[in-house]
């Protein structure tokens, strides 16, 4: 944090994730003002402005001009982006949140040298407890990777990757929370049907979900074999594993299309 402090951070792109990260940097200390965050809807712009107290813009230019540049828009303006930026950017140290988009495709096309990190946090990061595999490019090391990892540092864990594995993690880790927080919903649900309280209903889920996962962690056990210590097992585990199996699918498949018309227009 204390490396973060003396820095200034241009968000490129601030609807949910990008809000996400904004959230989660103000309650760690950033200043307000150490941040600006391009945004082209005037109402968004209206709403970081009221609610964080920092500094907004409609040109990608404007928040590139820091040390630390964040791409968190769509991947589809990735290019108009990067044309927008790319005679600002030098020594700044840019970090890709765009699922589906090489580190490769963004260092060919900003300045030479330009330290590149590609990253797709989860929701967990919201309250520092991400899971935030990382790939970083060529140029990203010494002071530059310095700086990408206290910035990660506040959102969660960072495991560096091959950015090659980058689709397989985005289906498994950045969706991945989609698949669980179904059934938190449907536990509290039942929990307050029965006239529990919502707080000791979360609290509830929350301990035996770490619990299971701890479970998992520590064994040496498959969790099919786990499940086993259990006596009663109502859920049909062989139709849930196949729901999120093909989720997971589904996800890794939309990163894969993504991802070829990146590499088809290097």
């Amino acid at each position: 944090m204390k490396h973060l402090a003396e820095r200034h951070i241009g968000l490129i792109g601030a609807g949910a994730i990008g809000g996400a990260v904004l959230d989660r940097l103000i309650a760690v200390g950033v200043r307000p003002d150490a941040i600006l965050a391009c945004e082209p809807r005037e109402e968004r712009r209206r709403e970081l402005a009221e609610r964080y107290a920092i500094r907004t813009t409609t040109i990608p230019a404007d928040a590139a001009a820091a040390d630390l540049v964040v791409l968190a828009m769509p991947p589809g303006a990735m290019a108009a982006v990067l044309d927008a930026i790319r005679p600002v950017v030098g020594g700044q140290v840019v970090i890709s949140f765009a699922g589906g988009v090489p580190v490769a495709y963004i260092e060919k096309r900003l300045a030479p040298g330009t330290p590149v990190v590609r990253v797709n946090p989860n929701s967990p990061s919201l309250v520092g407890e991400g899971f935030n595999p990382v790939v970083y490019g060529r140029h990203a090391t010494g002071a530059a990777r310095d700086l990408a990892d206290a910035f990660l540092g506040v959102l969660g864990r960072s495991p560096q990757i091959a950015d090659g594995d980058m689709n397989t993690y985005t289906a498994l880790t950045a969706v991945g929370p989609t698949y669980f927080l179904p059934v938190f919903d449907a536990l509290i649900a039942i929990a307050l049907e029965a006239g529990i309280d919502r707080r000791a209903a979360v609290e509830a889920v929350v301990a035996v979900a770490r619990g299971a996962a701890d479970l998992v962690a520590q064994r040496p056990e498959p969790p099919s074999e786990l499940k086993l210590i259990t006596g009663l097992r109502p859920l049909k585990d062989d139709a849930v594993a196949e729901l999120v199996r093909d989720a997971a699918r589904a996800g890794l498949a939309r990163m894969v299309e993504v991802e070829r018309g990146f590499v088809d227009n290097r």
